[in-house]
């Protein structure tokens, strides 16, 4: 089969949608098909009067289409899969798939298209006015960078594409991380028949790494950006009342928090390799993921998974479809520092059951997010989509 992915890079670094993609293309490559990307950059954009035109074409840019008709032209794939398109490209970009007749699909990493900040986050909670009402609303809340001018070119994306039915009549399939987020995009108008459900995978951890692993796991680990969203500041204050040490590993805006928590037993490790990562992971006894917004599936969890690790979390989006509470980790009461206090001590006091969940979500790692799985899944969504053309 000859694959083309789409993807549109976002200002910064490599990102979870960039790793999730490369995955994707290393696995297919192996199997023995052909894979080609097409990618724009957000620092096309440019700054000042470049910047004020992106935004007046974010809603539907015909170079964006043009540009990926004529890698279709190119490469003659069999399908087309996006996994995004904010913001040089642009839904535009289907067109150009109809036009050529080639069947498309995009997995749905955050929840853009129907959000404007991605994450149903507004002042530190959870927020759903968009979802069930005018798009607009979130100018009036400055959702996106605390700006409404930044906001409104998002907003008005959302109500075009609703306005022109695009979810429904220009893509051929989705691809939602979980159920959960499955269920939101059908809440926000999205057909239920073409989503289809497919969890992100990892790579089993390099042999090489396994040295000096697990033989005393001991005290709780963070991995992850350290911003707002990501609970870090419920996170410290719960720490206050927590004797277990915390290891953090990870940089951001919000680092200040975890270096003024040292003497709360809370060490900063920054940002680490893939390989400091999974040994951190292979000596705690626990990892603890605090985000108050509805992840759509964090790669942190399957890695976790995979060095048999378990997960404690709150009870919010993904993290309640992806982790059984008391089989694979526990559950807290999001955004709260006393209930996760409460959760740690108890793990803490249960460290054969705590053992127990680590073996779990280590099988569960085998039997869902291996590399082999997931190509299984992601073969048939291509052949149920690619057999609408048939």
């Amino acid at each position: 089969m000859r694959i083309l992915q789409v993807h549109n890079r976002y200002q910064g670094g490599r990102g979870g949608e960039d790793r999730v993609m490369d995955n994707e293309s290393r696995l297919l490559r192996t199997n023995g098909h052909e894979v080609h990307q097409f990618t724009a950059h957000n620092d096309e954009i440019g700054t000042g009067w470049n910047k004020f035109r992106a935004a007046q074409r974010m809603a539907y840019s015909k170079d964006g289409a043009r540009r990926v008709a004529q890698a279709i032209a190119t490469y003659r794939p069999d399908i087309v899969h996006v996994h995004n398109f904010h913001y040089v490209l642009t839904p535009s970009i289907f067109d150009a798939c109809r036009e050529a007749r080639v069947p498309s699909l995009q997995t749905l990493h955050n929840f853009r298209g129907i959000c404007a900040s991605a994450t149903f986050m507004r002042e530190g909670r959870v927020c759903e006015d968009c979802l069930h009402g005018s798009p607009y609303l979130s100018v009036l809340h400055r959702c996106y960078e605390g700006s409404a001018l930044k906001t409104l070119p998002i907003a008005r994306t959302i109500a075009y594409h609703r306005r022109r039915k695009t979810w429904q009549n220009k893509v051929d399939r989705f691809i939602a991380l979980t159920e959960f987020g499955k269920r939101k995009y059908v809440e926000g108008g999205y057909a239920e028949k073409r989503i289809s459900v497919k969890p992100n995978f990892s790579y089993p951890p390099d042999p090489e790494w396994q040295d000096g692993a697990d033989a005393d796991r001991s005290g709780a680990l963070f991995v992850g950006h350290l911003l707002p969203w990501k609970g870090i500041a419920m996170l410290m204050e719960a720490w206050r009342d927590i004797p277990t040490p915390l290891r953090v590993a990870g940089s951001g805006p919000l680092l200040h928090l975890v270096k003024q928590a040292k003497d709360h037993g809370v060490t900063e490790l920054g940002l680490l390799d893939a390989k400091a990562v999974y040994q951190e992971m292979r000596r705690a006894s626990f990892l603890v993921f605090s985000s108050v917004w509805y992840e759509c599936f964090p790669l942190t969890f399957i890695e976790a998974f995979a060095a048999g690790l378990p997960i404690i979390a709150a009870k919010l989006g993904a993290a309640e479809d992806i982790i059984t509470h008391g089989e694979t980790g526990l559950h807290f009461t999001p955004g709260d520092p006393a209930s996760l206090a409460e959760v740690v001590a108890w793990a803490e006091a249960h460290p054969e059951d705590m053992a127990r969940m680590g073996e779990n979500a280590q099988a569960t790692y085998k039997t869902l997010y291996t590399p082999e799985a997931n190509y299984l899944l992601l073969m048939k969504i291509y052949e149920k989509t690619i057999d609408i053309y048939r």
